[in-house]
């Protein structure tokens, strides 16, 4: 697996845990944890990221913002002070990853990694379940989930594939193994 630093390209969606309905599109071809600080805006991470091992990066991220404005309608955020265009957009970042995602899977499918060996579904650098559990069920409840607590997120957590589950632990040493089915115990290969 990848580490998440190096010279490595990515394409991520950020959200803001202060802001439900907003998220950025962006690349970074050096490393996530680069991006995860801002120090204009402390409630800024990291939702979603997908590892581009092939390809320009610059040309899938300028395709796609093509894409999320003309094909889908999606319009840029102006930022305030000049009224430039930003990568930011009044949309989920629930929802924007699977646009994200889609997009990839359509137009640059050889670009990026696949989890073949479990659901050979596109491989990606994910926040944790209660963010996104948070960002998921948020308004659509009486009950609101409570606000997750700031991480301290290093390099090590940054990588393709983080949220993935290779082997179940079922206690006392046994495990089944997700990839085969197979349930066996931590002494068996020695």
């Amino acid at each position: 697996m990848e580490s998440g630093y190096g010279d490595e390209n990515w394409i991520y969606v950020g959200g803001d845990i202060n802001i439900i309905c907003q998220s950025k599109v962006g690349k970074t071809t050096r490393n996530l944890i680069d991006r995860h600080r801002s120090p204009q805006n402390p409630g800024f991470f990291i939702y979603a990221a997908f590892q581009i091992v092939r390809g320009s990066v610059h040309e899938i991220e300028a395709s796609l913002l093509n894409h999320l404005k003309w094909g889908l309608g999606f319009q840029p955020l102006p930022h305030f002070s000049t009224s430039g265009t930003s990568e930011c957009f009044e949309v989920s970042p629930c929802h924007m990853a699977d646009l994200v995602e889609d997009f990839i899977g359509r137009y640059f499918s050889s670009c990026v990694t696949y989890e073949t060996t479990l659901h050979g579904g596109m491989s990606r650098y994910q926040c944790d379940s209660d963010i996104i559990r948070y960002f998921e069920n948020h308004g659509q409840s009486p009950r609101q989930l409570p606000r997750p607590e700031p991480r301290t997120l290093g390099r090590e957590n940054y990588f393709t594939g983080n949220q993935e589950t290779y082997e179940v632990d079922l206690g006392g040493g046994h495990y089944v193994e997700v990839a085969t089915g197979l349930q066996m115990h931590r002494d068996d290969g020695e």
